[in-house]
This record gives C-alpha cells, sequence and structure tokens, in this order.
C-alpha cells in the first residue's frame, strides 16, 4: 500500500489516499473519484493547516481505528471553520463508529433506549447539521448514511431484546463469537424444547441484563464466569453442539 494526501475534486474533502489503486470512495460526499486527479489536485492547491488536521482525523479512523484521536482532531478543525460540514461528518462518523465498536466488544449491556438515545443526540449533533451544511449534490448521501445507520442500531437493540446473551456477550466480548454461537443453539435447541428450560431462559432474561450493566465492567464479573462457561462451551462442543455462526429461533 502506497499513500498519498489528495483532495476530492467534487467536495475538496481532504484525503489520504492508496495510489497503488485506480478509485476510491470520498467519505465526505460519497462520490467516486480517480485517485490520481485527487493526488494531483492536492499537489496544486496544496495543503493548508485545516485540510492537514483533517488528514490527521482521517488517517486516525482508517488506519489506526481511533475514534479518540479522530474526534480530538476534527474538533481541533470545528474550532477553525465551526460550520464546515466535512468536519461535523467527521465528527458524526466518529460517534458512530465508536458505538459500533461498542457493540461488537462489549454486546448489548446497556439500555436499549440509552443506545438510542445516544444516535439521535449524536445525528442531531452532527448528522443533521452536516447535511444542511453540505452542498446539495452531497445532502442526498449523508440522508441515505443517516437513515442506514438509524436502521441499523434499531434493529440491533430489537434483537437484544428478544434473545440476547447477556452474560455470555459480556464475558466473551461479543454477541457473535464461537463460544456464544454455541450457547445460543444450546439455548434454543434443548431449553426451548422444555417448558422448564423456557422457564429458565425467562429467569435470566430478567436478571442478567441488571447484572451486567451494574456489574458487567468489572474484570472480577467476567472471571467468575468465564472458566465455568468455558467448561460448558467445551463439553457442548464435544457433544455435537456446533460453534459456527447462527442465527437465533423464534421460539
Amino acid at each position: 500500500m502506497s499513500l498519498e494526501n489528495g483532495k476530492c475534486p467534487c467536495c475538496n474533502g481532504a484525503l489520504t489516499l492508496d495510489s497503488s489503486k485506480e478509485k476510491a470512495v470520498c467519505r465526505y460526499c460519497g462520490h467516486e473519484i480517480v485517485i490520481q486527479q485527487a493526488v494531483q489536485k492536492c499537489i496544486v492547491d496544496g495543503i493548508a493547516t485545516f485540510d492537514t488536521i483533517l488528514l490527521a482525523a482521517q488517517q486516525a479512523i482508517d488506519y489506526d481505528r481511533d475514534y479518540d484521536l479522530a474526534r480530538k482532531k476534527y474538533k481541533e478543525a470545528l474550532n477553525l471553520s465551526p460550520n464546515d460540514y466535512r468536519v461535523l461528518w467527521g465528527l458524526y462518523t466518529c460517534e458512530m463508529g465508536t458505538l459500533t465498536v461498542y457493540l461488537q466488544t462489549k454486546g448489548y449491556v446497556a439500555q436499549e433506549g440509552d443506545l438510542m438515545q445516544y444516535v439521535t443526540e449524536a445525528t442531531q449533533k452532527y448528522g443533521e447539521r452536516a447535511k444542511s451544511n453540505a452542498p446539495a449534490e452531497v445532502q442526498p448521501y449523508y440522508f441515505k448514511v443517516i437513515n442506514e445507520n438509524s436502521t441499523y442500531f434499531a434493529n440491533q437493540i430489537s434483537s437484544n431484546k428478544k434473545s440476547g446473551c447477556y452474560v455470555a456477550t459480556c464475558v466473551y466480548g461479543s454477541y457473535t463469537c464461537p463460544e456464544v454461537w454455541t450457547l445460543r443453539r444450546y439455548r434454543d435447541d434443548v431449553l426451548g424444547q422444555t417448558w422448564y428450560g423456557r422457564a429458565f431462559i425467562r429467569t435470566y432474561y430478567a436478571i442478567s441484563p441488571f447484572a451486567v450493566k451494574v456489574f458487567g465492567r468489572f474484570n472480577w464479573f467476567r472471571n467468575m464466569f468465564k472458566k465455568k462457561l468455558d467448561r460448558m462451551v467445551e463439553a457442548l462442543n464435544n457433544n455435537g453442539v456446533d460453534n459456527t455462526p447462527y442465527n437465533d429461533k423464534n421460539w
């Protein structure tokens, strides 16, 4: 990979581009650009302080997955240009990225309403402002992405309300990993098939969300359950319960 600075010919957004490729999609306006043209435009226009900060923010997201650093850089740029749609969109991207990582690494441990509140606040504070300040040709792209993000998080919450594995997700750090897939299969194929198994599931869902919300951030809580769950998962796998990707049943 050979990285070069470029500027989008459509919106003038400062970009870091892989010059070994022919084309790319601008993160600020969604238009497909020819990389060499974008690099040449950057050379002709030069890189000002404002664009340098945008590039640093973009690199923090694309290559380091460091949303905290990116957020800091975008806020520096915001001080220089409070209504710049590219900066506002970058901050919106940071907030959505942070929430996505939270779901992937922490599981569904926050109250459902809290998560949607975060999405709404970020959308109003940054996403909608970016759309309002963006050129007319960019606004449909922002509208599309904002709707897609809202739908994604709403679906995640809906799925969680129905069948989340709270403690296991907290222990293993993800709802989609081999250990949790094993436990979800056991829940649906074994426990979910008997009245006493379903009673256990209902009791588990009544208690575990509160326990994870209060204690899930502590190592002692995760460690206390991990050895037991590891042994249980190993026994289930040995008895033929699969650990491959799994979609929950509606039992």
